[in-house]
């Protein structure tokens, strides 16, 4: 059975019709399973639906919750899920079939809900039925969409879950091939009904736990990690920053192990990188200038508009290990000129040895 390749998160604002991207109003990240669509520059929704794209393995165990990450939300994996190692979710390689659990600001919830509904969420997948309100346990709150979707010529059923914990939104999302019998519906749902949350940690203990470190942070303050496998940073005292009054830095590892991407070509990284560009959602993105370096960074600058007709500089960097890839993406003001800062920060960006790949730790 062909399975998805699984090359990295996209960056992307939210909208209810992208799987994950930034939101109009603060930051959600989203998987790329589905490929991120034109979303506002800054929405919850759209951010959120983005980082459903992300996904790679480790053991877990069936019939206790387990919270990938030590993170806030987790879940008891069905059957043969494997709790992943580079991003936070599980996953069953054999079936293709993945669960990303991605965290948003517990104030999320308010402004997701509202657009979380068929319509909104049929841009971005086939919805089967109405979305359905449940009840999880101590009384918490929760949103359920289902349906299918085809990424890559493969199609998949798909559910995705949004909840509020007390200090945490979360938002589940699971897929799997359609020709795959290895999970019932029933089974994935007593699955989504086993979602509990438990106290966050610190934020740097987040931080520690990524695929990746950041030796440079070049001033720019953390605000949260994404999924396990990504990082939002930005300048300003706003952690969901709802206009271009901050800039935003996001850093973003690939899932999963790909030898493919080590043997890329030069020109074939930089075709990559620039794909990964149009998967802003800007209006009139622009690529102004493009470098590879020696290492082998793909570097490019550009510009776009945001919906509130604002003109917004674009900064990428793109690095490349023997089997995966990171990708730094800053968005900002002329008037803002994180430029320089933003390369600092996207060139200190190492991965640490584990099945990404990436340009490991010494």
């Amino acid at each position: 059975m062909m399975k998805p390749k699984q090359l990295g998160l996209a960056l992307v604002r939210w909208r209810p019709d992208s799987d994950i991207s930034f939101g109009e109003r603060g930051y959600l990240p989203m998987p790329t399973h589905p490929k991120p669509q034109a979303a506002n520059a800054f929405s919850l929704l759209g951010l959120a639906l983005w980082l459903l794209s992300l996904f790679a393995v480790a053991p877990a165990w069936a019939g206790t919750v387990v919270f990938p990450g030590e993170g806030a939300v987790g879940l008891e994996p069905p059957g043969a899920m494997t709790k992943a190692d580079s991003f936070a979710g599980f996953q069953d390689s054999e079936e293709g079939a993945s669960i990303l659990i991605a965290e948003f600001p517990r104030e999320a919830y308010a402004e997701i809900a509202p657009q979380f509904n068929a319509e909104t969420l049929s841009a971005r997948m086939a919805v089967t039925g109405p979305v359905q309100k449940l009840t999880l346990a101590s009384d918490v709150e929760a949103l359920l969409a289902t349906g299918t979707q085809t990424q890559q010529g493969i199609a998949y059923r798909k559910w995705v879950m949004i909840a509020q914990g007390a200090e945490v939104t979360a938002m589940i999302t699971v897929q799997l091939p359609v020709t795959s019998e290895a999970y019932t519906d029933a089974q994935i749902r007593d699955t989504l009904n086993s979602v509990r949350f438990q106290p966050r940690g610190s934020l740097e203990d987040e931080i520690s736990r990524l695929p990746f470190t950041v030796a440079e942070r070049a001033d720019f303050r953390a605000v949260r990690t994404l999924a396990g496998s990504g990082l939002i940073l930005t300048d300003g005292p706003k952690d969901v920053v709802t206009d271009a009054s901050q800039p935003l830095v996001i850093i973003a590892s690939s899932l999963g192990s790909n030898p493919s991407v080590g043997a890329l070509s030069e020109d074939e990284r930089m075709q990559l990188a620039l794909n990964a560009m149009k998967t802003l959602t800007l209006k009139d993105v622009q690529v102004e200038s493009t470098d590879v370096e020696p290492d082998g960074d793909v570097l490019i600058a550009g510009k776009g508009i945001d919906q509130e007709e604002r003109e917004m500089s674009l900064r990428q960097i793109m690095r490349f290990g023997p089997a995966g890839h990171v990708r730094t993406v800053c968005m900002f003001t002329a008037e803002q000129d994180i430029a320089e800062r933003c390369d600092r920060v996207g060139q200190a960006v190492t991965l640490k040895v584990r099945g990404a790949g990436m340009k490991a730790e010494e």
